[in-house]
């Protein structure tokens, strides 16, 4: 689909958006109602709607907090909230602005989770805006790195993290294993800076820098 060739109301079918701040997102008095607050305006039927609402909701591990009043919520719970009244809409691409930005660990821990069932489970198209690497690293199928509004690379996370001192050039934070692997590629002991936890126990041990 060219986004070019089509107007925001059409892309709006297509595509739903989260905010980096859910608290941007979220008016309604409750958890329930705010899930439900799309579909009322699209006109969507009852009995289709609380099936969406009870599916939405059961999926990002809100059903049981739907009578709640969401500014109570934990920040993760709320950034949940704001993927559930998105999810109810049947968005076949959710765009993710940043998630985790805001959250402490744990919060980011269940909403990095949930974007991993959302594309794994639901295969759903997930757009996501973040800087941690690491998560990127072991689940995105592919990364674009902008500078400055521009794009500087792009392709399978191996290929993008193996062009370390690139990524640094623009500020982009390196795994730390992306890192060990890289120095290990600079003196011959790999042949690449993008190695599994595995790959580089076993190079060590064989160099002789690990003992067993």
């Amino acid at each position: 689909m060219n986004t070019k060739e089509h107007s925001v109301a059409e892309l709006s079918k297509v595509v739903g958006l989260v905010f980096q701040n859910p608290d941007s997102q979220l008016f309604n008095m409750t958890v329930l109602e705010e899930v439900a607050f799309a579909l009322e305006n699209l006109g969507v039927e009852r009995e289709e709607m609380w099936r969406r609402i009870k599916w939405a909701l059961k999926l990002v591990g809100l059903w049981e907090k739907r009578e709640e009043f969401p500014p109570n919520l934990s920040g993760g719970e709320k950034q949940r909230l704001a993927i559930a009244s998105v999810l109810v809409m049947k968005p076949k691409v959710l765009v993710l602005d940043e998630p985790t930005s805001q959250l402490d660990p744990v919060g980011k821990e269940s909403v990095l989770g949930l974007v991993k069932l959302l594309n794994k489970e639901e295969k759903i198209t997930v757009l996501l805006v973040e800087h941690n690497t690491e998560f990127l690293l072991e689940n995105a199928d592919r990364i674009v790195v902008f500078d400055k509004g521009r794009v500087v690379m792009e392709g399978k996370p191996e290929e993008v993290f193996e062009e370390v001192e690139r990524l640094e050039e623009v500020g982009v934070r390196i795994p730390a294993r992306v890192k060990l692997g890289y120095e290990l590629k600079r003196r011959g002991l790999a042949d690449r800076a993008v190695l599994s936890s595995e790959e580089i126990v076993k190079i060590l041990r064989i160099a002789g820098n690990v003992r067993t």
